[in-house]
């Protein structure tokens, strides 16, 4: 593992990751043409477009519809960057009938029973008998070919509907005070936790931060990050409002749902 600020300990899968993200924007500018990644969550672009840059070459990402959490990175040269149709992916949809509508789970754990790898599935978008998926191109083959159920419900898929499901992402607004913006102050008001138990909790490694594990209860967190506390969620600091009369920090945080 590597250290990236304090407190902060980013795990070796994600320095892979970035140098795979390296080696995509070095290949876009010797050979003058876009190349593209798999998904991986929206929250990377900061991190895509800080290699691209590095490499000379811009970073554009795309999910299939606007709003996802859940993107392709395309590193380009800056006179070609790419067009969102360009991006190798594509939707399908899924559709069924009765009133019991297969969850995000049971959607992730069939596709996953098909021998993809995660980061071959984008976002998946569930309405009442219908659902949408995004899947890089290769993959939706497979899916095409070998998949007809869903937990307990069978389904049929298709690729050539257009997209009819929003991606908006449904947010529980959590707001509050705190008297600074450190790890162990926000955990506690996330987990509706003592301060002691959420330095606990923040000590046995259960709370990530950009793909890095908080293991300092001191590590400030920023306006915009996007963290998750194992056992209760997934989080975005969403605004730091300002200071109280007795100078502590209104902030509001949305909780994924």
């Amino acid at each position: 593992m590597s250290y990236l600020g304090k407190g902060r300990t980013v795990p070796e899968s994600q320095q892979l990751l970035e140098a795979h993200w390296d080696d995509l924007a070095r290949r876009s500018d010797r050979d003058n043409r876009p190349y593209f990644s798999a998904f991986y969550p929206q929250e990377d672009l900061q991190a895509a477009e800080r290699i691209a840059a590095a490499n000379g070459v811009t970073c554009t990402a795309w999910g299939g519809t606007e709003g996802t959490v859940r993107v392709m990175f395309g590193f380009a040269p800056e006179w070609s960057v790419p067009e969102f149709p360009q991006f190798p992916l594509t939707c399908l949809t899924f559709r069924w009938r009765g009133t019991e509508n297969p969850g995000h789970r049971d959607f992730l754990g069939a596709l996953m029973g098909c021998d993809l790898a995660r980061e071959t599935v984008g976002d998946i978008l569930i309405a009442d008998g219908i659902a949408q998926v995004f899947v890089c191109v290769p993959a939706a083959s497979v899916i095409l070919q070998e998949l007809h159920q869903i937990g307990r419900v069978g389904v049929t898929v298709t690729e050539d509907d257009p997209v009819c499901l929003s991606a908006e992402t449904a947010y529980l607004l959590i707001e509050g005070s705190v008297a600074s913006l450190r790890a162990d102050a926000i955990t506690a008001l996330v987990t509706k936790q003592s301060r002691e138990k959420a330095v606990l909790l923040i000590r046995q490694g259960r709370l990530t931060c950009r793909h890095a594990v908080i293991n300092a209860p001191a590590a400030p967190l920023q306006v915009g990050d996007v963290f998750s506390i194992r056992g209760y969620g997934k989080f975005r600091l969403a605004e730091d409002g300002g200071l109280t009369r007795k100078g502590r920090h209104h902030i509001t945080i949305q909780k994924y749902q």
